[in-house]
C-alpha cells in the first residue's frame, strides 16, 4: 500500500511536470518571433531569424517568387513588404521546416544587406504580419529547449560561447553545447532510476522467484560506484567554475614596490596611474586580461601599511579584502630590501617571507593561532622581487643563486625578467582552471554543484550506516523531510538501508530524491524562475 502511495504522488508530481511543458509550447505556438540575429551597426550581411508555426508566411508574403524554396537551401529572392508590395532588398532566404530546425519550430533566415535602413524596413515589414511579434533575448535558444532541442546544461554552453573571450573559455564552451555534460548527468540519472525501478520490483516481487538473487545487491554496487564518481567530480577545486567566470589575481605589497607598474605591464596599457610617491593607489583598480588563453581579473590595490590617513586606510582595508577574496596572489618585494636580509647569517627564506605577510596584515594573528588566505596555504601565488636594477651585478647575483628558483626576478623599469614571470604566472593560471575533456568535463557553475552536492548527499543517505531516526535535506531546491514513523517502518540501526527489507521501499523514495536533484541541472525538472535567470544573459536574435 505504502508503494503505491509513492508510485501515485510520483505520477502526479510527473503529470504536473508535462502540463507545465505543455503550457510553455503553447505559449511558444501561440506566436511567431522575429528578430536581428547578427551584430547591431552598419555590416556587409545581416542575419534576420523567423521563428514559431508561421514562419512559413514571411517567405510566402515578403519573397517573390512567393513560394516555399526547398528545405536548408539557400536562394536568391526578392524581398517586399507584405502589404504595400514595396521592394525592401535582394537577398538570400533559407527554409527550416519543423522540427529540423534550431528550435524545432518552423523556421526561415532572411539573409539581407546590412545597411541600417533595410533593416528597419525588414523588420518593420515583419511586425505587420498577423501573429509576429519582436522576439525577447534569448527567445529562440528558449524554444529549443522547450522542443527538446538542448538540455539546459548546453543551452548554458551556448550562452557562455557567445560571451567566450579566451581560446580555454571557448573549448570549454563549445563542449558543454555540444552536451558533454548533459551525457554525463542524464546518463547517471538514468542509472538512478534503474536501480530505483530494481528496488520496486524487489519490494512487490521478492517472494516471485523471476526476480534476480542479489538484485539488492547489484543497486548497492552501482549505487556506490555512483557516489564515487560524484565525489570525483564535485573535487575540482572550482577549475571549470574559475575558467568560466575569470581567476581573481591580486596584486599585493608596500607602497611603492611597483604593483601598478606590474598592472599595465600585464595590460599592455597605463590602466593605472604610476607615480614615485608612496600611497598613490587608494582604492582596488581592476581590469580583465587573457593571459595565455585563460580570463584573468586583475587588481591592482592600496600599498599595505598601517597609517593615519582615513582615506589610505580604506584602501588598505579594501586590498585586504581583495586579497581574502583572491584566487592567486602576486605578492611584490623590493630587491634592496631582500638583499639587505640576505646578508643575515640566519637568513631563510620562507621564515623571511611568512613575517613580512604578517607585516603586511595579509597573515592574520588572533587567539593563538596565524589565520592566512587559501591562495597562500594552497601555494597559489607568486613572489616577485622587483627592482633588481637598483642592485650591484654581483649582489644579483647573490640573489639569483639563493631565490632564483623560488621568487620571480625582475626589473619592471627595464623588463629584466619580466617575460620568465609571465611564462610562470601562465603555468600557475593553468593548473588553476580546467576546460575538461568531452569524456570528464568539469563543472562550470554553482547551479551544477548545488544539486549534484544535493543528490551525493541524498545517495549517502542511503548507504551509509548508522541510527537513522529523521532524515532532512534540500533537494533541487525543495525541502526533502522524512520520517520513518510516517512510512511506518523502523529506523535503521547499523546497517544501510538496502540491508534491511523494512527501509528498502525508503530507499527507493530517496534514490527518486537523487535523480530529482540531477534532473534540476539538465532542465529535466526546472521552474520558471531559473529559466528567467538564465536566458536573461542572452541577447536577442538567440
Amino acid at each position: 500500500m505504502m508503494l503505491r502511495a509513492a508510485v501515485r504522488e510520483a505520477l502526479r508530481q510527473q503529470g504536473a511536470l508535462l502540463a507545465v511543458h505543455h503550457q510553455r509550447l503553447s505559449r511558444c505556438a501561440a506566436s511567431t518571433v522575429f528578430a536581428l540575429s547578427s551584430g547591431q551597426g552598419k555590416c556587409g550581411v545581416a542575419l534576420v531569424r523567423v521563428s514559431g508555426e508561421q514562419a512559413g508566411t514571411a517567405l510566402t508574403s515578403m519573397t517573390i517568387p512567393a513560394t516555399l524554396p526547398q528545405p536548408r537551401t539557400a536562394v536568391l529572392r526578392h524581398i517586399v513588404h507584405p502589404i504595400t508590395g514595396e521592394a525592401l532588398d535582394r537577398g538570400l532566404v533559407l527554409w527550416f521546416p519543423e522540427p529540423h530546425s534550431f528550435t524545432g519550430e518552423n523556421s526561415c533566415e532572411l539573409h539581407i544587406h546590412g545597411g541600417p535602413a533595410v533593416i528597419a524596413a525588414v523588420i518593420a515589414a515583419l511586425g505587420s504580419l498577423p501573429g509576429f511579434i519582436p522576439a525577447q533575448p534569448g527567445d529562440f535558444t528558449k524554444r529549443a529547449f522547450y522542443h527538446g532541442k538542448l538540455d539546459l546544461t548546453s543551452v548554458e554552453g551556448l550562452g557562455d560561447l557567445i560571451h567566450a573571450e579566451t581560446e580555454a573559455q571557448r573549448k570549454q564552451a563549445l563542449r558543454q553545447m555540444e552536451g558533454a555534460l548533459a551525457t554525463l548527468y542524464t546518463g547517471w540519472r538514468q542509472s538512478l532510476l534503474q536501480c530505483r525501478a530494481n528496488l520496486e520490483a524487489y519490494i512487490d516481487f521478492s517472494e516471485d522467484e523471476n526476480i534476480e538473487e542479489g538484485l539488492v545487491g547489484e543497486v548497492e554496487a552501482k549505487l556506490h560506484q555512483l557516489v564515487k564518481d560524484l565525489d570525483q567530480h564535485l573535487a575540482d577545486n572550482r577549475r571549470g567554475e574559475r575558467l568560466r567566470s575569470g581567476l581573481h589575481l591580486t596584486i599585493l605589497g608596500e607602497p611603492n614596490v611597483g604593483k601598478s607598474s606590474l598592472l599595465n605591464a600585464l595590460t599592455q596599457r597605463p590602466a593605472a596611474i604610476v607615480s614615485p610617491i608612496p600611497g598613490t593607489t587608494r582604492d582596488v583598480v581592476e581590469t580583465v586580461v587573457d593571459l595565455g588563453g585563460y580570463p584573468v581579473v586583475l587588481s591592482d590595490t592600496a600599498g599595505l601599511r598601517v597609517t593615519a590617513d582615513p582615506v589610505e586606510a580604506e584602501g588598505v582595508s579594501r586590498a585586504l579584502t581583495r586579497a581574502e577574496q583572491a584566487d592567486l596572489a602576486v605578492v611584490i618585494l623590493e630587491a634592496p630590501d631582500v638583499f639587505s636580509a640576505l646578508k643575515s647569517e640566519r637568513f631563510k627564506w620562507s621564515d623571511f617571507l611568512w613575517s613580512h605577510l604578517i607585516d603586511l596584515g595579509i597573515i592574520k594573528e588572533g587567539e593563538g593561532s596565524k589565520q592566512s588566505p587559501e591562495w597562500l596555504e594552497n601555494q597559489c601565488f607568486v613572489t616577485v622581487i622587483n627592482k633588481m636594477d637598483l642592485i650591484e651585478e654581483q649582489n644579483k647575483a647573490v640573489i639569483e643563486s639563493e631565490l632564483g628558483k623560488t621568487c620571480s626576478l625582475m626589473s619592471l623599469k627595464t623588463e629584466e625578467g619580466f617575460k620568465r614571470f609571465l611564462e610562470k604566472l601562465t603555468i600557475l593560471c593553468s593548473s588553476l582552471c580546467d576546460a575538461g575533456t568531452a569524456d570528464n568535463p568539469t563543472l562550470t557553475a554553482a547551479r551544477h554543484r548545488t544539486h549534484i552536492s544535493a543528490c551525493l548527499e541524498t545517495l549517502k543517505l542511503v548507504l551509509e550506516p548508522g541510527d537513522k531516526e529523521h532524515i532532512s535535506g534540500k533537494s533541487g531546491g525543495t525541502s526533502l523531510q522524512i520520517e520513518y514513523r510516517e512510512h511506518e517502518i523502523e529506523p535503521a540501526k547499523g546497517p544501510n538501508l538496502l540491508q534491511s527489507e523494512n527501509t528498502v521501499v525508503l530507499a527507493a523514495h530517496l534514490l527518486q530524491q537523487a535523480a530529482t536533484s540531477l534532473g534540476h541541472v539538465t532542465g529535466h525538472i526546472t521552474s520558471e524562475d531559473v529559466l528567467d535567470h538564465i536566458f536573461s544573459a542572452f541577447c536577442i536574435g538567440k
